[in-house]
């Protein structure tokens, strides 16, 4: 059974107000401010899909969002990569899978939830960008059930994609539906199950529960790596001719987390879970030498997971 805690969530982050107010601060002053013109879009192709990543915003993550038992082999990770110590920029990404009759969208960013801070609820606009309305997404693939995914899923408290059908693991649905497991949460974390329960909840019919393994679209298959929720949910998209795997948030900083795979992160629901689910994903994607795009990876999100040493590195893919 899962038991949740404090540092699940990153309830006492999200309690902070210290956080809160120096979150927009530190974004600007580090100089990773999510653009404030023409979204920031980057298409390539995946043989008979076309995947677009579409930035919603960045989020500042501080260093007290990852812990792990060898507090100075995380700062020293994070120095040698060259970011922190202070401020984690951590890009909120969603993808458009488009082919010649479908149009696919894996989450939907933060929406107008301002959380982590100002700057996000870019999606509508990238959308907009590339042609596509709201009324013409027909799948929605929800890797899960925390806000920077399913915030933008919600306009005005009703559907923002009226004609699509939400997929989501029937494991990660249950979780947040769970009245037992959202009493046991901490105060600070009810507002994630309202959240998700509201979201899942205006989407009613629309809504489609699956297991792992499901195809959940052409060539698109749905595979459980629990750990941040229960559910949490990653894509192998074939697309005929090139292979990718959508890690979603099995790491929260490409730098770190392939260092470092055994460190956990704040808002995972289960670290140590987390940690075990990330490490055999790794092993799995070096040795398989797949593409790989995730959530929170440095923008445009593609690259690959490769060996170094004992651990792992993130190499960014060029796409031609």
């Amino acid at each position: 059974m899962t038991r949740l805690s404090r540092r699940a969530f990153g309830a006492a982050a999200l309690s902070s107000p210290l956080l809160a107010a120096t979150l927009p601060t530190l974004a600007k002053a580090d100089g990773h401010a999510a653009p404030s013109g023409a979204p920031a879009l980057y298409d390539a192709s995946l043989g008979n899909y076309t995947i677009t990543a579409i930035l919603d915003g960045v989020a500042p993550l501080g260093r007290n969002f990852f812990f792990g038992e060898d507090a100075a082999a995380i700062d020293m990770t994070l120095a040698e990569a060259g970011v922190g110590p202070d401020v984690l920029p951590a890009p909120v990404s969603a993808f458009l899978l488009r082919s010649a009759d479908r149009t696919i969208l894996i989450d939907a960013g933060m929406g107008d939830i301002q959380m982590l801070g100002p700057g996000f609820g870019r999606l509508s606009a990238g959308l907009a960008a590339l042609g596509v309305a709201p009324s013409d997404v027909d799948t929605i693939l929800l890797t899960h059930a925390h806000p920077d995914h399913l915030g933008g899923l919600l306009a005005d408290n009703a559907p923002a994609f009226p004609n699509a059908e939400l997929i989501v693991a029937e494991v990660e649905a249950g979780f947040w539906s769970d009245t037992a497991m959202m009493a046991q949460a901490p105060e600070e974390a009810q507002g994630l199950f309202q959240m998700a329960q509201g979201t899942l909840g205006a989407y009613g019919d629309q809504v489609t529960l699956v297991a792992a393994g499901a195809e959940v679209a052409p060539g698109i298959t749905l595979q459980i790596s629990p750990g941040h929720t229960p559910g949490h949910s990653i894509l192998r998209i074939d697309g005929g001719d090139r292979q990718l795997m959508m890690v979603a948030d099995s790491l929260h900083s490409a730098d770190l987390h392939t260092a470092m795979p055994e460190v956990g992160f704040g808002f995972d629901t289960d670290p140590a879970l987390a940690a075990q689910s990330r490490a055999a994903l790794f092993d799995m994607l070096a040795t398989d030498q797949m593409l790989v795009a995730g959530s929170h990876i440095h923008f445009p999100g593609f690259g690959r997971i490769l060996r170094a040493d004992d651990a792992y590195r993130f190499a960014p893919a060029t796409w031609t």
